[in-house]
């Protein structure tokens, strides 16, 4: 007995030796993303890690999962009769299961793609509606009534990219960018490229120091930075950076070493595919890809008619893009047409809108998300102007046709002979007179 006692200790010294240095290895093979005080989730069990090559996310019952997600279950205890599954949307002000979406063989780990998937869903033996399956961590636990089933849900991530700076005075942008993301998702990864630029100069300019690191470093609990031996340069050899990404919030870069600054920096979510662009012009920074390159509109309309603007919009970015163009006019008119450009083409959009009522000079302001552009449209008063100006034009005529009839007379009565004046009618008092002087000067020499 006493050998025994004596002998245990090695063993189980080996064995605390190997999980601390399991752990330590689990912990160093990321290494960036303790500052928030997440635990490595490569423990069994923890949620969110899954067994399944090529997949997102363990399925879990009652869980929220992202469009473009790839989740996984098995049933390795074969808890559920039969081999075929049926995954069934779930109306959750009924409690019951709805239209099949898909129908599974169960013969080993089964992908779901939810690419195409929005809304909530449960899983159900097939042939069956009064049984829902239960999903706990990627694992098959049992079955339950469908009223009291937990079904997962499939939500479409938001992803809207932009650089925040601002442009120097020499024509030239600030080296010292922020590229800020905003989502309806709290919490994500996302792969950075930027044209021209390679992985070692991406890396500089978002993981150069420890400051960078501790604001970008991808969360080690997100796709596809959960896997031991994966970090922010998996994709190195492809010049695309894994960085962090969040719900309002921002990446700050440097861009100070590389040979020049990119044009435009293009953000993808690591696991869900949704994808935007953030560009920099030599102007600075731009929100937008669409810039307004011609506008048309009438010079002048008459009160509460219909005025049509016109507007050509080119998407200078190089990805295809759909943004809204806002037409603004007179006394709180709007309205806004969305076309979709792909990347460098131009489309020409229209819309009709109402003049005010009082005559005067009115706004108007076309927009869009990168550009703006504005003009005005007179709106005129059919009984002002326009009527005084016919009254003056018929009193210049009669006086022409009276200061006509005389010089007429006098080139009549001339002892020397007869001249004739050509006289407009539609000349005025003043420029008549001024030619019958001329005449008079002219019979003057001649005498």
């Amino acid at each position: 007995m006493s050998e025994r006692a004596d002998g245990a200790p090695l063993p189980l010294l080996l064995v605390v030796l190997c999980v601390l240095a399991s752990g330590t290895g689990a912990a160093a093979g990321h290494g960036l993303d303790r500052a928030d005080g997440t635990a490595p989730l490569h423990a069994a069990g923890a949620d969110g890690f899954h067994t399944v090559d090529d997949a997102d996310r363990n399925l879990r019952s009652g869980g929220t999962f992202w469009q473009g997600q790839t989740v996984a279950f098995d049933d390795p205890n074969e808890t559920v009769e039969g081999d075929r599954l049926h995954l069934r949307e779930y109306d959750q002000e009924i409690d019951e299961p709805g239209t099949l979406v898909r129908e599974f063989e169960v013969d080993g780990p089964v992908r779901i793609d939810t690419a195409a998937l929005s809304g909530t869903y449960v899983l159900v033996p097939a042939g069956q509606r009064t049984k829902a399956v239960v999903v706990d961590n990627g694992t098959i636990a049992g079955t339950t009534d469908v009223e009291a089933a937990a079904p997962f849900e499939v939500l479409v991530q938001t992803l809207d990219a932009r650089l925040v700076g601002s442009g120097t005075g020499n024509g030239t942008v600030e080296t010292d960018l922020e590229l800020e993301l905003t989502s309806n998702r709290a919490r994500y990864n996302v792969n950075v490229t930027a044209p021209g630029l390679t992985f070692d100069e991406l890396e500089s300019a978002f993981i150069r120091d420890r400051l960078l690191r501790d604001r970008n470093a991808p969360h080690a609990d997100r796709p596809p930075i959960e896997r031991r031996a994966d970090g922010y340069g998996m994709y190195a050899d492809a010049d695309v950076i894994v960085l962090r990404g969040f719900a309002d919030g921002r990446l700050r870069s440097d861009f100070g070493e590389a040979d020049s600054i990119p044009r435009a920096v293009s953000v993808e979510v690591s696991d869900t595919g949704v994808t935007d662009t953030a560009e920099i012009s030599a102007r600075g920074i731009e929100t937008g890809p669409f810039e307004i390159t011609d506008v048309t509109a009438p010079g002048s309309v008459d009160p509460g008619s219909t005025v049509t603007l016109s507007a050509t919009v080119r998407n200078r970015w190089s990805a295809t893009s759909e943004r809204a163009v806002t037409f603004r006019f007179g006394d709180g008119a709007e309205t806004a047409i969305e076309p979709s450009l792909s990347g460098g083409a131009s489309t020409t959009v229209s819309t009709t809108l109402s003049a005010p009522t009082e005559p005067g000079e009115y706004k108007f302001v076309v927009d869009t998300d990168g550009d703006s552009a504005n003009g005005t449209v007179t709106v005129t008063d059919p009984n002002g102007s326009d009527g005084a100006s016919d009254g003056d034009e018929s009193d210049g005529d009669d006086e022409s046709d009276e200061d006509d009839d005389e010089g007429d007379g006098d080139g009549s009565d001339d002892g020397d002979g007869p001249m004739a004046i050509d006289v407009d009618l539609r000349l005025g008092t003043g420029a008549l007179l001024t030619i019958l002087s001329g005449a008079g000067v002219v019979a003057w020499r001649r005498r």
